[in-house]
This record gives C-alpha cells, sequence and structure tokens, in this order.
C-alpha cells in the first residue's frame, strides 16, 4: 500500500476522527474544516516522514486547520512500532532552513 493510500484509509478510522475531534475542540476550530484539511494534507506531510531527526509541526509553516490535521495523523502513529517521533512548535519562528517541520 502506498503512503497515500495508507493516509486516506486512516482518516476513516474511529480512532482518528476521535482524535480530530479533540483537536477542533482544543484549537476552537470546525471539526469539518480539519477533517477537509486532512485529505490534502499528505503532500505537505511526506517530506516529513523522510527526515532523521523529529518532526517539528510549526505554526509558521502550516494553518492552524493544517496543524491540527498533522498532529491528528501523528497522534495515531505515536502508537505504532518505529513511530516517527514529532512536537507541535507554536513559537512563531521558523528555523533558518526549515523545510515543512523538517
Amino acid at each position: 500500500m502506498d503512503v497515500e493510500a495508507g493516509l486516506c484509509r486512516l482518516i476513516g478510522e474511529p480512532e482518528f476522527i476521535e482524535i480530530i475531534r479533540q483537536e477542533a475542540q482544543a484549537r476552537g476550530l470546525v471539526f469539518n474544516d480539519i477533517d477537509e484539511s486532512a485529505r490534502d494534507i499528505y503532500s505537505n506531510l511526506l517530506p516529513c516522514l523522510y527526515c532523521d531527526e523529529t518532526v517539528v509541526i510549526r505554526d509558521t509553516d502550516f494553518t492552524e486547520k493544517e496543524r491540527a490535521a498533522l498532529i491528528t495523523f501523528m497522534k495515531m502513529q505515536s502508537k505504532w512500532p518505529d513511530a516517527i517521533p514529532w512536537r507541535e512548535d507554536v513559537s512563531g519562528k521558523a528555523d533558518e532552513g526549515n523545510v515543512q517541520g523538517c
């Protein structure tokens, strides 16, 4: 299964829907807006999956809705073997050389 198909499959999982609802509530966003962002976000997420370091989801790289969608994906995979380490950065400062949170 390719990565895009795998991510699309995750979107329909009950755990994904629950996490995305929690992210929407925590950020004062509308569930449907984040769900829509999640369906388009894989192209922004894919470069990060191949980093050797922790994925950093920065507020300077993504909108609030995109960050909520990315964090939903990352929270789901955090429980998996060989999960990709990640964190959210809302400092408003981009690191030099930053490419979509990598």
